[in-house]
């Protein structure tokens, strides 16, 4: 591990421990523990009404999608083994799906308002550990 290298693109932040071409190594994905407000835009309102958002939009869940958001492929297939402290889901995405695997961060109670960031193609497999303390500690490592 001899580079460590930072992405950051639409709030979601990719650290990699591994820089050789061939072998990926260890990803660790952070969606970020509050929606940031400059994710969210509106456009003209209707009739007057105003938006508002009286209160910050935590993180809820994650999980690697099969494509870009707008095909809303959410993948069915993942071992979960429950422990003391919380859950460890993980996700085999090998082969690779045609429009690539993206990891989506939910906020708000019920995903309301989700990001997305397509994840590096070379990637087989994602491990996410949610804490029973807090469900927006989530701990997304990837190789």
């Amino acid at each position: 591990m001899n580079i460590l290298n930072i992405f950051i693109g639409a709030g979601i932040f990719v650290l990699m421990a591994d820089s050789n071409a061939r072998d990926i190594g260890e990803v660790r994905i952070v969606c970020p523990a509050e929606l940031p407000d400059n994710a969210l835009r509106t456009g003209a309102t209707v009739d007057g009404w105003r938006p508002y958002k009286s209160a910050p939009l935590r993180l809820n869940s994650a999980a690697p999608t099969g494509g870009p958001p707008e095909l809303q492929a959410d993948l069915a297939s993942f071992t979960t083994v429950k422990t003391r402290k919380g859950r460890i889901d993980t996700y085999d995405l090998a082969p690779p799906n045609r429009d690539g695997t993206w990891m989506k961060c939910g906020y708000g109670a019920r995903n309301e308002v989700t990001l997305h960031k397509r994840l590096d193609d070379r990637i087989r497999q994602c491990r996410l550990t949610t804490s029973n303390a807090d469900s927006a500690a989530i701990d997304i490592v990837c190789k």
